[in-house]
């Protein structure tokens, strides 16, 4: 699934919510909306977020379906962003395996690219290593 028209936020709160955050929305083929809101916690997983599953980043839709280290790889290149989901994990959230999001190809854009990719490693570089996607793209 391809969507276009993407629209990038960022939203982290140390203090508060303690919770860092990466949104991204776009348009589909058919005109339909999707989003796709990927956060993490600002502290360490205790012992009772390892056995819920819930030592890792997470993905939540539009719908608010919401997984804890569902994604394969994210791959961030000049022109897209794409998301790769695990396949029983798409199924659950009501997606595709890879969702691509058209990021720009202008050279004022760059600056977004390479904040979106140092927010997105910040997001999911983090919890069980095993839950951790392959990152492809960030160096660089």
């Amino acid at each position: 699934m391809r969507l276009t028209q993407t629209e990038v936020g960022f939203f982290d709160d140390y203090d508060g919510e303690e919770v860092l955050e990466v949104g991204l929305q776009g348009t589909g083929e058919s005109g339909s909306q999707r989003s796709f809101s990927i956060q993490r916690s600002t502290y360490q997983p205790d012992e009772q977020d390892v056995q819920n599953g819930m030592d890792s980043y997470c993905v939540s839709t539009e719908r608010g379906l919401t997984l804890y280290g569902c994604l394969s790889s994210v791959c961030i290149g000049d022109s897209l962003l794409t998301l790769e989901f695990r396949e029983e994990d798409a199924r659950i959230l009501g997606s595709e395996i890879l969702v691509e999001f058209e990021i720009g190809k202008s050279d004022e854009s760059r600056i977004e690219r390479a904040e979106l990719a140092r927010k997105l490693r910040e997001v999911l570089d983090w919890g069980a290593e095993d839950k951790r996607p392959e990152l492809v793209g960030f160096d660089g």
